[in-house]
């Protein structure tokens, strides 16, 4: 499996929750994931932490990436925050076998909050740092000015440590993944000016999405068995190729010039800016 996937996890709860695999701990016959409680959460870690007991069988979906190392020789910067070490720490692994060059910074809160600590200690061409929030965009500015500038960068973790990332980094080669939705993105619930028809191009049946309604929602009121995970526009589950018409992109999966080249849409949160879409469905 590639570094950079993540699985959907079917919970007991009725939740269905996006984890990054940890690739060096998996196997053909095994996947691990590290799933960090949040007070602020929608309820799928808590569920996990509290309710989940050793021996249960959960349904899992298919292994997916979207934050996958690009293939090349060159070097590679490694930033990560918080749980956001999931992912790279993986991609540390993977690099490092390949002999690139590749260099890690990793924040959190304190010894006890670091995940893969024990490993992480002492390893050349890595630094963990514990420090407050407010001191983490000059460490960000530090480690980018000393990274080559052929560096590509690959970043997971808290929204306000990307965001200070994609304003320090324009014009530089970086891949992040999101816990949540861009703020840059356009609201999930935003509405569009008119409602809009959706056609399935394989049943040729049409469905007809109000302003405040999803293509998801609609779908699944339809009875149509659907694959989606996050409902934010993040993890990509939900991704159709769009056959016809003009989608309006909210996903924080791609970026504009990406879904120019895909032809393809989120339908847990895009919407339409042309009268009709057909999806392939």
């Amino acid at each position: 499996m590639a570094v950079g996937a993540h699985v959907d996890l079917h919970l007991g709860n009725g939740c269905v929750r996006p984890y990054s695999v940890i690739t060096a701990l998996s196997s053909p016959k095994r996947y691990a994931v590290a799933v960090q409680r949040d007070a602020a959460g929608r309820g799928g870690a808590a569920w996990l932490h509290d309710s989940a007991r050793v021996g249960q069988v959960l349904q899992i979906g298919a292994p997916r990436n979207h934050f996958a190392v690009a293939a090349g020789d060159g070097p590679v910067l490694l930033l990560a925050g918080g749980i956001g070490i999931t992912p790279i720490y993986s991609m540390l692994e993977e690099l490092e076998r390949a002999g690139r060059a590749v260099r890690l910074h990793y924040w959190c809160r304190s010894p006890e909050h670091a995940l893969f600590g024990a490993a992480l200690q002492g390893r050349t061409g890595v630094s963990v740092h514990y420090s407050a929030d407010g001191e983490r965009a000059c460490r960000l500015a530090d480690a980018l000015a000393a990274a080559p500038a052929d560096a590509a960068i690959y970043c997971c973790g808290p929204a306000r440590m990307l965001d200070e990332l994609a304003s320090l980094a324009a014009g530089r080669a970086v891949h992040v993944e999101r816990f949540a939705p861009a703020p840059t993105a356009p609201a999930a619930d935003a509405a569009p000016p008119d409602a809009y028809t959706v056609e399935r191009a394989r049943s040729q049946k049409r469905f007809t999405v109000q302003p405040r309604q999803t293509i998801l929602e609609v779908l699944l009121a339809e009875g149509m068995d659907v694959l989606y995970s996050c409902g934010q526009g993040v993890r990509g589950a939900c991704e159709v190729r769009v056959l016809d018409g003009v989608p309006v992109h909210a996903d924080s999966v791609y970026a504009p010039a990406d879904h120019a080249r895909r032809w393809t849409m989120m339908i847990c949160c895009s919407r339409s800016a042309s009268p009709r879409l057909v999806l392939d469905l």
